[in-house]
C-alpha cells in the first residue's frame, strides 16, 4: 500500500514539474494601456502573432500622446525622428482626457518589438516600452 502511494506521489510530482517546464507567457488579444505624461502602464505587452487585437487606450496625462509600434528588428536610437518614420508597423493618437478603443492585426512574426511615443521629447522622457509577440501552445 504505501508503495502504491509513494508512486501516485511521484506521478504527480513528476506532472507539475512538467507543468511549470511548458507554461510560457499569456498572450492576450485584448489589452489595457494607460498612457500618462511619459509612461505607458504597462510598458511590457504580450500578444499572439497574426491576430486581431484591442486596445483600450486611456490618457490620463495633461498632453496629447502616441502608442507607436515599430517594425520587427527596427528600434528608436537616442529620439524618435524623421528616419524612424519608415519604421513604424501601426500607430494611433491619444489626447489628453480622452479614452478609445481601437483594434490592429498583430505582426505574424513572434519576436520583441519596441513600441514609443512618437512626439517630439517624449521618447527621450522614458516612453516607450516592449511588446512581444509569442506563440500560444494551441497556435502550435
Amino acid at each position: 500500500m504505501r508503495r502504491r502511494w509513494m508512486l501516485v506521489f511521484g506521478f504527480v510530482l513528476a506532472l507539475a514539474a512538467l507543468s511549470a517546464c511548458s507554461r510560457q507567457p499569456t498572450a492576450s488579444t485584448e489589452l489595457n494601456v494607460v498612457l500618462t505624461d511619459y509612461k505607458f502602464e504597462p510598458d511590457k505587452l504580450i500578444i499572439p502573432p497574426g491576430q486581431e487585437i484591442t486596445l483600450h487606450l486611456t490618457n490620463k496625462g495633461a498632453i496629447e500622446h502616441e502608442l507607436v509600434i515599430m517594425k520587427y528588428g527596427t528600434t528608436v536610437g537616442d529620439s524618435f525622428g524623421a528616419e524612424d518614420e519608415e519604421n513604424i508597423y501601426w500607430e494611433i493618437e491619444v489626447k489628453p482626457g480622452e479614452s478609445t478603443t481601437v483594434t490592429f492585426t498583430s505582426p505574424d512574426v513572434a519576436g520583441q518589438y519596441q513600441f514609443v511615443c512618437g512626439i517630439e521629447g517624449h521618447f527621450t522622457a522614458g516612453m516607450h516600452g516592449t511588446l512581444t509577440i509569442v506563440e500560444t501552445v494551441a497556435q502550435r
